[in-house]
């Protein structure tokens, strides 16, 4: 085994040794998860100047998707990206062979590789700040499903390391756009807007009928997602700037438009954080980590998820009404 190797190792074994006792609250575990990836990016950042030196300007590395919200489970894949000031070819390979090697850590720590190659490894996601802008102006015309889901994740962006500013002037560019433009906000909300039933007139709670997640929820896309997307939407609407999502409810409290609704969701979206932790604190692998087995669960905590279901739903159908209002 390298030495690099060993480093890795190192911290995927400190990872598994130290997990359990960062179960108690999501703020622990997610606190936990970015110490853990900091040692990574420290060790792949010294392995790479040793081998190109010194980067030739300043850069910003930051997280997406639940890390970048500062809410990961006890397994996570990696989402993250990279801005760079100079705009130069050098400057391009030298970040995107940092993204790499950051990745390839990341991954032998216990982060497995984004299927979607949402990684700074990839060009799409290491720019120069000039490239960056450029990028989010044609995303932001193109109004694809991919483009608008691409400005959801930089939305849900977090800087780890660098200066905060690259990061915050693409959110700005976004949230500015959606401010002037009505329809613009409403193809952002149209774009997450389809929402799988979960929970039946009479409470029955619907689950996966095939595969090897038969008679389990995806608590991710029942549950998660629809809290995660619709308050995304408003923050955004509102300038709001912090991606964690409890973060972007507290803020919306303080609006006029939002004062009297988010308690009630914000309510539901704790009790969310806590069953997850203690419903698949166990789980196996990645996959599994998203899924609940309804007939694992008793009463009681059968009777939350359902609240927590409906509660979704509810956030869900009022964002539709906010956006369509314009």
């Amino acid at each position: 085994m390298t030495t690099r190797e060993q480093t890795y190792a190192g911290i995927r074994q400190e990872k598994d040794d130290m997990m359990d006792q960062h179960l108690h609250s999501t703020q622990r575990l997610n606190a936990f998860h970015d110490d853990i990836m900091k040692q990574v990016f420290d060790a792949a950042f010294k392995q790479h100047e040793a081998e190109f030196g010194p980067p030739p300007c300043p850069f910003t590395l930051f997280l997406l998707g639940s890390a970048g919200r500062f809410e990961q489970g006890t397994i996570s894949d990696q989402d993250h990206g990279m801005v760079f000031e100079e705009d130069t070819e050098e400057a391009a390979d030298y970040f995107l062979n940092l993204g790499k090697t950051f990745s390839d850590g990341l991954n032998e720590a216990g982060y497995p590789y984004c299927e979607g190659k949402v990684m700074s490894s990839n060009p799409v996601w290491c720019r120069s700040a000039s490239a960056w802008k450029e990028q989010i102006a044609s995303w932001m015309e193109a109004e694809t499903l991919d483009t608008i889901r691409s400005l959801h994740m930089i939305c849900d962006a977090r800087v780890i390391h660098g200066e905060k500013l690259p990061v915050t002037a693409l959110k700005k560019q976004i949230s500015s756009v959606l401010k002037q433009d009505p329809h613009k906000l409403k193809r952002f909300f149209e774009n997450i807007q389809f929402m799988k039933k979960s929970v039946g007139l009479f409470g029955q709670i619907f689950t996966e009928q095939n595969g090897p997640h038969s008679g389990s929820l995806n608590l991710k896309q029942s549950a998660f997602l629809p809290y995660v997307n619709a308050i995304r939407v408003l923050a955004i609407k509102e300038g709001i700037e912090p991606s964690s999502t409890l973060m972007r409810m507290k803020a919306l409290k303080h609006t006029a438009a939002h004062s009297g609704r988010i308690d009630e969701y914000e309510e539901a979206f704790r009790t969310l954080l806590d069953f997850r932790l203690r419903a698949l604190k166990n789980a196996p692998d990645y996959d599994s980590s998203h899924y609940v087995n309804i007939d694992s669960l008793g009463p009681v905590r059968k009777k939350e998820l359902r609240h927590i279901l409906k509660t979704a739903e509810s956030l869900h159908h009022y964002v539709q009404r906010f956006t369509a209002k314009g």
